[in-house]
């Protein structure tokens, strides 16, 4: 168990190394995109690949058990000698790695289902109108932008100007569905909470979907417009994993770059 695990931790980082010197500033977007989704599951498969092979190497037909060779046997003294009685007790610890496991599984379980509630509660309890297809829900006193599939979360101090520009990046990440990419990774983050590298892919793929959008509406509207008003201010960011935010202050110089 511990060493499929630390395979599979080296298989992620040579794939994360791969793309943060080769491919994290290049603009294939949707490329990037799918190297990020499939390379964890290939860290995943590619130990059980390589065990049954090491396994194989050497068929069990040709391997022969060779005599024991004794040099100068009149040398060696065989004693028989009668040994007190042992007795071994078998021990159970309670704190053992597989109970470390699955108690982190299950606290990170109860903490996404909690993640899910806050969002349903928000779902049904605020104001929502239909907007192109796509179900707008006003937070009030707020000035959050987000999306989580076909919701948008848009907080009702945002400015009119602002509104529009908003409103048509979040539903890039719908149409695209990039929510069901930030929930693979959450999946992953549940099952394994004690890998760092997981939630380094989870935070380029939250980068990498605002990249996406980013392109997809400057083509509509004028670059310079579009940058200025995302550096005009600073919104609100829900502490949820699986949403797409607007506005996160740490990709903002990474999203005017690319």
């Amino acid at each position: 168990m511990v060493h499929y695990i630390l395979q599979t931790i080296a298989f992620q980082l040579f794939f994360l190394l791969v793309y943060d010197v080769f491919l994290k500033r290049e603009t294939f977007f949707n490329w990037n995109r799918f190297y990020l989704l499939f390379t964890p599951i290939a860290a995943l498969v590619l130990p059980l690949i390589q065990i049954d092979a090491f396994k194989n190497i050497v068929p069990q037909n040709y391997v022969v058990q060779l005599p024991a060779v004794i040099i100068h046997p009149e040398q060696v003294q065989l004693k028989t000698e009668l040994l007190p009685a042992v007795f071994i007790t078998s021990e159970t610890t309670f704190w053992t790695w597989e109970f470390i496991i699955y108690a982190g599984i299950g606290i990170a379980s109860v903490l996404f289902l909690l993640k899910i509630y806050k969002v349903l509660k928000t779902v049904f309890s605020a104001k929502k109108h239909r907007v192109n297809g796509y179900t707008v829900i006003t937070i009030n006193q707020s000035t959050a932008a987000y999306s989580f599939f076909n919701y948008v979360f848009l907080g009702d101090q945002i400015t009119d100007n602002q509104y529009q520009t908003i409103l048509m990046h979040e539903c890039v990440h719908i149409k695209h569905k990039h929510s069901l990419d930030l929930l693979f990774f959450e999946m992953l983050r549940i099952v394994f909470w004690y890998n760092p590298l997981v939630y380094m892919y989870h935070n380029r793929m939250v980068a990498l979907h605002e990249f996406i959008a980013d392109a997809t509406v400057i083509k509509q509207q004028d670059k310079a417009s579009y940058y200025q008003n995302l550096l005009s201010q600073v919104f609100d960011v829900k502490d949820i994993s699986f949403i797409n935010p607007f506005y996160k202050q740490s990709l903002i110089k990474k999203r005017i770059i690319m």
